[in-house]
C-alpha cells in the first residue's frame, strides 16, 4: 500500500472529522506541557508506505510511524480472564506506551476447543466464530488506540500453539478431505483454504462493538498478518506454492478491507537455495523450507517484509558465532532491500519499495547478555538502514512482573530495568533522526524543497559503480584470531567449522541421514586434520578437499598462508554409526605436518589445535524418533483357494503377493513397491501403524523363479521420514518369509 492520490481519495470526510474530534479531545484532556514534547504517536490515519521513501507513515498527518514495538501474543486471551489477567493486559500496554513504542503484535486467533483454552477460543469448530472472544479483541483495539499503539493482527500460526494451521487440517480431514493429511496441506487443501478465507473475511469485515467502527476503518490496525512463521516442508516449487497462497489471501483481505490496511506475512526470513545470500541462513536446510523471502520481497501481495532473529533457537554455537550471525543476517536483509531500491529507481519502475521489519528477536537470560543482544540488533538495524530509515524492530516478549515466562524470552516490566533502558534509548535515537517532514511539522514549501533534494540524490544512483568486489583474505590483522595464533605458535591464523545434515527438518538428523563436518583453516605451514567422536566414527585423517595459497605481495614480511578445506561425512546408522539423542559432538585435531612428509598419522602427529564446537551455523541435533519398520511379512493369497499352496511360498499367475508392514509409530503417506511395481495399499490397523500392500502376479512382469522383492516408505505425523526406507527393492522380512513365482507349467 502506498501513499498517493488513490489512498487519499479513500479517506472520507466522516473519517477525517472523527480523527479531528479525537485529536481535539486528546488536546483538551492532555494539555501540552512546556517540559514535555507532544506525543507524535497520536493515531489519526491508517498506516501506509510512502511510495517515494518506503517508510511507514500516517496517511492523514503524514507523520512517520517508527515501527518500534513489542510482541505480546497473549493479550486477547488474557483480556477475557480474571481481574488479575485483565490488569496484566493494561500493565503491558502502559509499559509499551511509557517506553515510547508505537506497535504491538498479537494473535487474533485461538482455534479449537482445547481444555487449556478455558473457553476463550476464537473458533471452536470450523466457522464457529465465538462472539465473546472477538468482543475482547474489540476492547483490546480500543485500549491500544487510547495508548497510541497500533496493532499487527496475526490470523494463524504454522506452529500448533493456539491451534494454528494444524486445526484447519484436522477439520478438513474430519469433513472427508483426503488431501488434508499433514500440516503443509493447509496451503493447498480446498477445505482448509475455504475455512481460512471465511475467518479472514469475518475478521476484516467486523464492526467494533465498543466504538461502532468497522475494522476496515480502524487506523489502530497496523497490518493484517496472514500467518506466523510459515514453512512448507517438502516443497519442490522453490516457494511458488506459498507465494500463491499469500497472493490468494492477501486479495481476500484487500477485497473486504477495501485495501486500506497493510498486509504482511510473519516470515522467518530464510533465503532459498537460488539466492546469492543463501549462505547467510542460520542452519542447514533452511533453504528447503518452502518460503523464499526474496520471492516475497518482489511480490506485490505484501506491503512489507518480515524477518525474525532467533539465535538461541536456531543455533547451538558459541556466543561469538551468534553475534557474527546477527550482524550478517540483518545486513543481508537490508542490503537486499537496498539493492531492490536501486534497481527500482534505476529502471524508473513503479514497483513499491518495501520496508523490512525485524518483528521477532529475543534472548535468554542472563539479562546482561540479553541487553547486549538487544543493543546489537538495534544498532545493526540503524547502521544498515541509515540511508533510508524504513526498517522496524519488535522484540519478543513484553510482560508485567509475575507472569509466567513460558519460553525464557520474556522481558519483564518494571523489574528488567536495564533491558527496558536499552529499548527506551533506541526509541529516543530514532526520534532524534526524524526530519520535520517525518514529524508532521513541515509546511508544503519545505516538503517541495525536500522532494527536489531527493530527486537530485537519486540522479546519482545510476552512475555508481556497482561491480562486486570480492576480498578473499583481508590484510587487516584485526581479522586474525589472535588467541588461536598464540595458542598454535603462529601455525593457525584463523579457522572456521560448520556442521550440516541432509535432513530437511531444520538442523536435525535421524537414522539414515547424511551428516557432515566442514572445517577450513588458514595456516602458515602444511597441516593434517583428524576427526574423531563424530557419528560413531573412529579417529581418522581427513584429506583436504580444496587448498588455496595466498601471498601478500604488498607486504613481503608477511608469511604466505594456505587455506585448506576438509569435509567429513557419515550416514547415521551405517556401519555402527550410532549416537545419543541431542546435539551431535565431535573433536577435530589439527596437526603440523612434519617437514618433507606427505601426511601424518595421528600417533606421530604434533597436535596444535583441538576444535569441538562449530563457529558458523548451528550444531546438528540427532533425533532417534524417526519411524522404523518393526515387522515385515510376505504372505501368498492364492486365487484357487488351494490349501497346500496357501501354506507354501509359491505364487502362480493370478495369485496375489501380500506384504504386511508394521511401524514403530503411526505413519502417513505409506507407499510400497513389490517386484518393482506400485502396490495397492490399505490400513491394517486403526492406529495407522500397520499397513497391507498387494500386487497380483502377472505374466510378462514376473518370471518363474523370481523372489518377490519389496520396498516401503512413509513419514510420521511430524513429517519425519522412515529410517531405512530409502533403498528400493532391497528390504528384508523380519520373520524370514519369502515368496517365489512358481513355474507356470508345474502341477
Amino acid at each position: 500500500m502506498s501513499l498517493g492520490c488513490r489512498e487519499c481519495a479513500r479517506i472520507t470526510a466522516t473519517r477525517a472529522l472523527v480523527a479531528l474530534v479525537l485529536v481535539l479531545v486528546l488536546a483538551l484532556t492532555h494539555p501540552a506541557s512546556t517540559s514535555r514534547a507532544p506525543d507524535r504517536r497520536v493515531i489519526t490515519g491508517v498506516v501506509v508506505v510512502d511510495e517515494r521513501t518506503g517508510t511507514f507513515m500516517d496517511s492523514i498527518t503524514r507523520r512517520r510511524v517508527r515501527a518500534r514495538g513489542a510482541n505480546a501474543y497473549w493479550l486477547r486471551f488474557a483480556s477475557m480472564g480474571n481481574e488479575r489477567e485483565r490488569e496484566n493486559v493494561h500493565k503491558t500496554l502502559d509499559a509499551m506506551h511509557d517506553l515510547g513504542l508505537d506497535v504491538v503484535r498479537t494473535w487474533a486467533f485461538m482455534d479449537g476447543n482445547e481444555k487449556s483454552f478455558d473457553g476463550r477460543f476464537t473458533q471452536g469448530t470450523r466457522g464457529d466464530f465465538r462472539e465473546s472472544s472477538h468482543a475482547a479483541l474489540d476492547r483490546l483495539l480500543t485500549t491500544c488506540r487510547e495508548k497510541n499503539l497500533r496493532v499487527i493482527l496475526t490470523l494463524t500460526n504454522y506452529w500448533p500453539d493456539y491451534g494454528g494451521i494444524d486445526r484447519y487440517v484436522e477439520w478438513a480431514r474430519e469433513e472427508g478431505d483426503e488431501n488434508a493429511r499433514r500440516r503443509e496441506d493447509f496451503y493447498t487443501s480446498t477445505k482448509c483454504r475455504d475455512a481460512f478465507a471465511r475467518y479472514a473475511e469475518f475478521l476484516a469485515g467486523r464492526r467494533n462493538t465498543i466504538t461502532g467502527e468497522l475494522y476496515r476503518d480502524d487506523p489502530t490496525i497496523f497490518s493484517y498478518q496472514l500467518i506466523n512463521e510459515p514453512r512448507v516442508r517438502g516443497d519442490t516449487s522453490d516457494g511458488a506454492v506459498f507465494e500463491e497462497w499469500v497472493r490468494a489471501f492477501a486479495e481476500t483481505i484487500r477485497r473486504v478491507d477495501g485495501g486500506r490496511h497493510l498486509v504482511s506475512v510473519g516470515t522467518e526470513g530464510f533465503f532459498a537455495a537460488s539466492s546469492p545470500r543463501v549462505s547467510v541462513n542460520p542452519f542447514s536446510g533452511a533453504e528447503r523450507l518452502g518460503v523464499d523471502i526474496d520471492r516475497l520481497r518482489r511480490s506485490d501481495s505484501i506491503d512489507f517484509v518480515c524477518v525474525h532473529v532467533w539465535t538461541d533457537d536456531w543455533m547451538d554455537s558459541d556466543e561469538a558465532s551468534k553475534r557474527r550471525f546477527v550482524k550478517s543476517w540483518i545486513a543481508a536483509h537490508l542490503e537486499a532491500d537496498d539493492a531492490s531500491t536501486r534497481s527500482t529507481k534505476s529502471m524508473n519502475s513503479t514497483t513499491e519499495v518495501k520496508p523490512v521489519v525485524f518483528e521477532e528477536f529475543g534472548k535468554h537470560r542472563p539479562v546482561k547478555m540479553r541487553d547486549d543482544h538487544f543493543e546489537r540488533v538495534f544498532r545493526h538495524v540503524r547502521e544498515h538502514d541509515a540511508a533510508h530509515r524504513r526498517s522496524g524492530a519488535l522484540f519478543w516478549l513484553l510482560a508485567p512482573d509475575g507472569v509466567e515466562d513460558y519460553d525464557g524470552f520474556s522481558v519483564y516490566s518494571p523489574s528488567d530495568s536495564s533491558t527496558l533502558d536499552v529499548i527506551r534509548r533506541e526509541v529516543e535515537s530514532i526520534e532524534s533522526f526524524l526530519t520535520r517532514r517525518e514529524r508532521g511539522e513541515a509546511d508544503e514549501e519545505e516538503i517541495e524543497d525536500e522532494d527536489e533534494d531527493e530527486d537530485e540524490d537519486d540522479s546519482n544512483i545510476e552512475d555508481e559503480d556497482e561491480e562486486d568486489v570480492v576480498v578473499e583474505f583481508p590484510e587487516d590483522e584485526s581479522d586474525v584470531d589472535d588467541d588461536v595464533q598464540t595458542l598454535t605458535s603462529g601455525l593457525i591464523r584463523s579457522y572456521a567449522c560448520r556442521m550440516f545434515s541432509s535432513n530437511p527438518r531444520d538442523a536435525r538428523a535421524t537414522y539414515g541421514d547424511r551428516v557432515g563436518l566442514e572445517f577450513a583453516a588458514e595456516s602458515t605451514a602444511p597441516v593434517d586434520v583428524f576427526v574423531a567422536e563424530f557419528a560413531g566414527s573412529a579417529r581418522e585423517r581427513v584429506a583436504a578437499m580444496s587448498s588455496r595459497a595466498v601471498t601478500f605481495a604488498n607486504d613481503p614480511s608477511r608469511a604466505e598462508t594456505t587455506t585448506t578445506t576438509h569435509t567429513f561425512e557419515r550416514i547415521v546408522g551405517d556401519d555402527g554409526a550410532y549416537v545419543d539423542d541431542g546435539p551431535m559432538t565431535f573433536r577435530i585435531f589439527v596437526a603440523r605436518r612434519r617437514d618433507g612428509a606427505e601426511s601424518s598419522t595421528f600417533e606421530d602427529a604434533d597436535i596444535a589445535l583441538v576444535v569441538d564446537a562449530v563457529t558458523e551455523g548451528t550444531t546438528v541435533v540427532f533425533d532417534s524418533t524417526a519411524p522404523y519398520l518393526v515387522d515385515a511379512f510376505l504372505r501368498p493369497y492364492v486365487a484357487r483357494g488351494d490349501a497346500a499352496d496357501a501354506r507354501s511360498n509359491a505364487l502362480r499367475y493370478g495369485d496375489v503377493a501380500v506384504l504386511y508392514a508394521a511401524f514403530s509409530e503411526p505413519v502417513e503417506e505409506f507407499t510400497a513397491r513389490l517386484n518393482g511395481r506400485e502396490a495397492f495399499v490399505s490400513a491394517a490397523s486403526s492406529h495407522g501403524d500397520a499397513h497391507y500392500a498387494y500386487v497380483e502376479i502377472e505374466r510378462g512382469a514376473d518370471a518363474p523363479g523370481d523372489a518377490i522383492s519389496f520396498a516401503v516408505d512413509a513419514v510420521d505425523r511430524a513429517g519425519v521420514p522412515c529410517y531405512a526406507c530409502k533403498s528400493p527393492e532391497s528390504m528384508k522380512t523380519t520373520d524370514g518369509s519369502a515368496l517365489i513365482v512358481a513355474d507356470a507349467d508345474a502341477d
